[in-house]
């Protein structure tokens, strides 16, 4: 009896001690769920995402650690940021941005911190890349008509990549279209070579790219000077001349622009007519007629005999027409033509300048003497002669 009561008593014991022990484990596994550490508080997942992990020196870059998460009855309180490049900061968000200012491999570290102690930690890798350098040479100064050579394939990637080249010629002329005069790709060489074709100074751009998308961009000017010319004057003399066959009543009439390129100086024109077999009869009668109309000059003039051994004849003339010019004088010009224009459209010597319109009519032709009822003679031999002179410049440029 007494050992059967020993047995009871040691039955009872180890239920106890059972039923201690999953009281403590039941306990155990409310406090540490959710707790990747057996020992210690809940414990945080910290989670960790950029916006881009890639970027160039001085460009800002976005964290997101929202999706951080940490077990029920606890709440995140802080986030610690370690960017890597010895700056650090602490938000109570999951948000925040950095930039980096030095290229390079940067790796970011996250803490996750809950309220009840618990830490987690994760890392990224920031790769900043490093802007172009670009090495231009150009030439500042310039005249007008010569070549210059733009050069930048000395520019370099710190990283090693590859380089792309972006001209814009002239930041003030939109060449392109698109409303913006300073974004145009004239050129995509790393050098090239251009003539200047006016004078005044000029501000151009070049890009440069590397295989990561990072651009640098210098400008240049360039001071086109113009060019400068001595002006002589020569003096010239031409002649035209026409002639033909009028019968009464009818006329001639020519055309043409004296002195192109020259300035107007003197002219002098003489009809004449071929004499009549029989000297008694009344000579015949033409009549010459001029016409400028730019000038605004008509001028008219009729045959006349001066005595019977002499054809008759009709002038016009006219001189001092424009003034004489300075013997020798100098101008600024980017090109002689542009001179050459200039200077024969001064408002005060264009006289004569565009068409001069001739008219020779045969008046009276008629020899009032008849053989045999028939008119040996209906008309007249005319010849028109006329002499202008005309100063023609001479330019040659003045080196300095």
């Amino acid at each position: 009896m007494v050992f059967a009561r020993e047995n009871m008593r040691g039955e009872k014991r180890a239920i106890a001690a059972r039923s201690y022990s999953l009281a403590i484990i039941m306990l155990a596994s409310v406090l540490l769920s959710g707790c990747t550490n057996p020992i210690g508080p809940p414990e945080p997942t910290a989670s960790l995402t950029v916006d881009v992990d890639q970027i160039n020196s001085g460009e800002p870059i976005n964290f997101d650690a929202r999706e951080s998460t940490t077990p029920e009855a606890t709440v995140i309180i802080q986030f610690s940021w370690d960017f890597g490049d010895g700056s650090t900061t602490t938000t109570t968000q999951g948000l925040t941005n950095h930039v980096y200012s030095t290229p390079g491999t940067y790796e970011v570290s996250l803490i996750v911190e809950n309220d009840q102690g618990g830490t987690d930690e994760t890392h990224w890798t920031i790769y900043v890349n490093a802007f172009p350098i670009v090495e231009l040479l150009s030439q500042p100064t310039a005249k007008v008509g010569e070549s210059i050579t733009l050069n930048a394939e000395g520019s370099e990637d710190p990283e090693g990549g590859v380089l792309a080249w972006a001209w814009d010629l002239d930041l003030s002329d939109d060449s392109d279209g698109d409303g913006d005069s300073r974004n145009d790709v004239d050129s995509t060489a790393s050098s090239i070579t251009m003539i200047l074709n006016k004078s005044g100074a000029f501000e151009g751009a070049v890009q440069v790219t590397d295989d990561r998308g990072a651009s640098a961009r210098e400008a240049f000017q360039v001071n086109v000077s113009t060019r400068t010319w001595q002006v002589t004057w020569e003096q010239q003399r031409v002649t035209e001349d026409w002639n033909g066959y009028l019968k009464q009543g009818e006329s001639w009439t020519y055309s043409h622009e004296p002195g192109i390129k020259a300035r107007l100086m003197e002219v002098n024109a003489t009809l004449t007519l071929t004499m009549d077999l029989i000297h008694q009869l009344p000579q015949d009668n033409f009549t010459l007629k001029l016409a400028v109309p730019i000038s605004g000059w008509d001028a008219e003039s009729a045959t006349s005999q001066e005595n019977v051994t002499k054809s008759p004849t009709a002038y016009i003339e006219r001189d001092g027409m424009n003034p004489v010019p300075t013997e020798s004088s100098t101008y600024q010009s980017d090109y002689s033509e542009d001179l050459i224009a200039f200077i024969l459209d001064n408002a005060a010597a264009r006289f004569g300048q565009g068409n001069w319109t001739w008219q020779v009519t045969a008046d009276e032709a008629d020899p009032d003497f008849l053989v045999d009822d028939i008119d040996p003679d209906e008309g007249n031999d005319w010849k028109l002669e006329v002499e202008f002179i005309i100063l023609v410049p001479r330019i040659s440029e003045v080196f300095q």
